[in-house]
């Protein structure tokens, strides 16, 4: 059972506490119907001492049990709203890091079995690392410098150059002996010659893969901290091998994290995005002028949400412990967002409506959709009622009150009504254009999401082909006019061990100039040994210039990957004294089926439970809508999605949301087209953007049919002015858009149906009996019969009977809205002119608008004796119902 606090004399739930005083559209609304409580106790008063018999006593104390569950549920969405998109943004931030850092843990492990660095160590002078010998040797001495060496030191420096032009995301790789001197480092200004980091005895000693550090280390002396990545050189791959060395690789953090900050805050963004570590320490700020690095905040991933304070300002606060990628969860770290309370609620994100199309699309999606929970959505209706039960009890007070005074309360009893239920109509309608609204910027947000794992997913790929072509072997092999059996048996050897860490690929192969397959990786595809390559890629590889070239196939069916469609990412293999004469190429197959739909799996919208929400889907296209990728078996790989052309228009980097029709249902789609990361697809020449879309259902657009038919004013045309002179009352209500009306003495007053009794046999348009003051009464319905159709129809759900005196009965005319008790001048009253029309047979007259009035509609004026008449005529001239036999 929900918790309850009082807040301002209000009823809200205890998650409330704290945070409803910082919600400027809730308090709006309170103290709007504070003031509007206030005049119902006034006119609960005054209806008591009137005489009228107006108790409100019941109606007010209707309105406030509603006032509170109103703002309890406005604050409650309101709040979910935030947490969910604080959520949406400390999840990210922990996730990409972590995304990223799992292809460091795959970079570590290949380079560390790199051929030349190998060679490098084989061929580097042996260290003293024995205590007896540094007594004539000091520790890490050189036994051996030579030219030769320091050639080959710089060799080697000029290779990890060469990395890390590609793999950009490093800024500095190091080789040291296993006693710890540094033989070959990328950065001249990094003052390191010897390291005593306990980082290198783990490194020698573990049966990990990899090690992963992040604090400061001797390694890297200006640093105040460091990610490293780090690994043990050994003679061969084969496990237990001998060490020759260790390997270390230096990543980006700062920069990394402040490209994650930039592009998942917007300018007016009030949050603060942070990364943790275990203990609570901030690792990165998106603000460290209000957060500072190092220090320690409080968090707790297990709570939905936190009230914090720090440095003397309370936060809304949010944690997320990372979800891991294919098994690897880093060093433990939370993303943690942390919000100034005074700014929580105040971004106003509710839609505007341009068009009546839009509203009414909007007003379905409001109505058939599961967005908003039972309590909020039972709110209209229950207001609705009260109102309703209000509305009859002013009519009658109405017909039955003669004396001015009197009416003048009666209405502004039914005027304090309909304010009170406007306010609970703009609130409710405030509030779903917000919710909807903040779904809108989350369907946008998680495209972005899917277009940024995509970008830094195949700036790996064009990282990887680039790098595996430097492969010294490779060069050597293919340089050669002829190559031995044994020879192309090492490169598909080599193949093969890369394809075992890298797996996001279904084949790595080989060719040379003429475009013939010498290796492959994948021991299934051994048939395609010896094939020529036709595909036009394969000539624009071995025209490639530089080693910082590349090559992408288009995204195309192809029989390197079973038919299906895929990119093939290549680059140009160079002879080993040459850059610019190419001798062959690598081409590595990804495996995009599986790898895009998880990427986009990745990105769509969850449940509080963690689980996609319900219909949500992704599909990745290209420019054409052409599909590439999709988490609906439906939607095929290389169809065409049809939807407005507009979501493939965006530019680079930009995207959009809306609700558009689409399959039956209307859905909140986010688009976003990709942008590249770091150099790819920026500066390296490369162009291919692709389209992000998230799809979130909202409502059947048969919903259209829950939507409330609009109530006409209860105003028109009298607007409460009292014409002078001789007047006749009227007792008016709606029938379908009819305004009519019935001379006042003529109506006992407006009932709801109870239970309608059916009497066979009856006229067509009779519905049948129902109670009214111990009797039983004639329901008929007139509806039908203005519209040229007989068939009487059960009334709407707690639709008005007016119980009215004719042919000296009482009988009930079911009517659709009740309307307002006018006095008006005989003046005004027109009698109607018969033309052979039946349907004007039962009009008394007709009332002209008043001059002063702002409504100007005609006002018919029904005769219950010759309605009835009429009616019975208009049956007996209907031909009786075929019996079925």
């Amino acid at each position: 059972m929900t918790r309850h606090i009082t807040y301002k004399d209000v009823q809200v739930p205890a998650a409330l506490q704290g945070l409803i005083n910082h919600m400027d559209d809730v308090e709006s609304y309170r103290e709007e119907l504070r003031n509007l409580g206030s005049q119902w106790e006034l006119l609960t008063i005054l209806g008591q001492m009137s005489g009228t018999g107006m108790d409100m006593s019941e109606t007010h104390q209707g309105f406030q049990h509603l006032t509170s569950e109103l703002l309890g549920q406005l604050g409650l969405e309101i709040l979910n709203k935030t947490v969910r998109e604080l959520t949406g943004k400390a999840q990210v931030t922990v996730d990409i890091v972590i995304r990223n850092l799992f292809e460091r843990t795959a970079d570590i492990g290949f380079l560390a079995t790199d051929e030349d660095i190998r060679r490098f160590l084989k061929s580097s002078p042996k260290q003293i690392s024995t205590p007896t010998d540094t007594a004539r040797f000091p520790a890490g001495q050189n036994l051996l410098a030579t030219a030769d060496q320091q050639g080959a030191s710089a060799s080697l420096t000029a290779r990890f150059q060469e990395y890390v032009a590609k793999y950009s995301v490093y800024f500095n790789i190091i080789l040291l002996d296993t006693g710890g001197q540094v033989l070959a480092q990328l950065d001249p200004d990094n003052n390191i010659t010897q390291s005593h980091d306990p980082l290198l005895q783990e490194v020698l000693n573990t049966s990990a893969e990899y090690v992963e550090t992040y604090r400061h280390s001797d390694l890297l002396p200006a640093e105040e901290q460091a990610l490293i990545y780090a690994y043990r050189v050994t003679e061969t791959n084969v496990v237990g091998s001998a060490p020759l060395g260790i390997l270390c690789l230096c990543f980006r953090f700062e920069d990394e994290m402040q490209g994650i900050f930039k592009s998942l805050s917007k300018t007016d963004d009030w949050s603060i995005l942070t990364l943790l570590d275990s203990s609570g320490r901030v690792l990165a700020s998106s603000d460290p002028n209000q957060v500072p690095l190092g220090v320690t905040v409080n968090f707790n991933p297990q709570q939905d949400f936190s009230i914090t304070r720090f440095a003397g300002r309370e936060y809304l606060s949010k944690t997320c412990a990372t979800k891991g990628y294919q098994g690897f969860f880093g060093l433990g770290w939370y993303g943690h967002v942390m919000l100034p309370i005074e700014h929580a609620f105040t971004q106003n994100t509710a839609i505007g409506l341009k068009t009546s199309a839009e509203e009414d699309m909007l007003e379905s999606v409001m109505h058939g959709s599961r967005l908003f929970s039972d309590t909020l959505r039972s709110i209209p209706g229950q207001a609705d009622h009260i109102q309703d039960e209000l509305e009859r009890t002013v009519w009658n007070g109405n017909v039955r009150e003669t004396d001015t005074q009197s009416k003048v309360l009666l209405w502004n009893i039914s005027a304090a009504g309909a304010r009170t239920k406007k306010v609970f109509e703009e609130s409710i309608d405030n509030l779903h254009k917000t919710v909807i609204s903040g779904l809108l910027n989350d369907v946008e947000f998680q495209a972005a999401l899917a277009v940024d794992i995509m970008d830094r997913n195949l700036y790996e790929r064009a990282n990887d082909c680039r790098w595996w072509a430097l492969t010294s072997d490779f060069r050597r092999i293919l340089a050669q006019t002829e190559r031995s059996e044994q020879e192309q048996q090492k490169i598909a050897a080599i193949l093969r061990y890369i394809n075992g860490l890298y797996t996001v690929y279904t084949n790595l192969l080989v060719f040379d100039r003429s475009g013939k397959i010498l290796a492959v990786s994948n021991a299934e595809e051994q048939g395609l040994l010896g094939t020529v390559l036709q595909e036009p890629w394969v000539q624009q590889t071995l025209e490639l210039k530089t080693s910082q070239d590349y090559c992408v196939s288009p995204f195309a069916a192809t029989a390197l990957y079973q038919q299906q469609h895929t990119y093939i990412y290549s680059a140009a293999i160079k002879g080993p004294q040459s850059q610019g004469r190419s001798v062959g190429g690598i081409g590595i197959v990804f495996d995009s089926t599986p790898q895009f739909k998880d990427m986009l799996h990745d990105s769509l919208l969850r449940d509080q439970s963690g689980a996609v929400a319900e219909g949500c889907f992704g599909i990745f296209t290209d420019r054409h809508g052409d599909i590439i990728s999709s988490t609906e078996e439906r939607f095929k790989i290389g169809q065409s999605l049809a939807i407005d052309q507009g979501f493939f228009r965006c530019p680079p980097g930009s995207g959009f949301s809306s609700v558009i029709e689409f399959e039956g249902s209307y859905y909140a789609v986010g688009a976003r087209t990709s942008s590249g990361y770091r150099e790819y697809k920026t500066t390296d020449g490369y162009a291919n953007d692709i389209i992000g879309l998230i799809f979130m259902p909202l409502a059947p657009v048969t919903s259209a049919h829950l939507k409330k038919p609009r109530k006409p004013a209860t105003g028109s045309g009298a607007d409460n002015i009292r014409d002078n002179g001789d007047i006749v009352e009227l007792a008016t209500f709606f029938a379908g858009q009819q305004w009519l009306g019935v001379r006042a003495e003529k109506v006992c007053e407006a009932i709801y149906a109870g239970r309608i009794i059916h009497i066979p046999g009856s006229a067509r348009f009779i519905l049948g009996k129902t109670m009214y003051q111990d009797k039983l009464v004639t329901v008929i319905d007139f509806r039908r019969q203005l519209s040229q159709g007989l068939a009487a129809k059960e009334p709407q759900e707690r639709a008005p009977i007016v119980i009215v005196k004719a042919n000296n009965e009482r009988i009930g005319l079911v009517v659709d809205n009740l309307g307002q008790i006018p006095a008006v001048s005989k003046k005004r009253m027109e009698p109607v002119k018969q033309f052979g029309d039946s349907k004007s047979n039962y009009l008394e007259c007709l009332v002209k608008p008043n001059e002063k009035s702002t409504h100007q509609r005609l006002l018919l004026i029904i005769d219950p004796d010759k309605l009835i008449n009429t009616l019975l005529e208009e049956d007996s001239c209907q031909p009786e119902p075929e019996e079925a036999f």
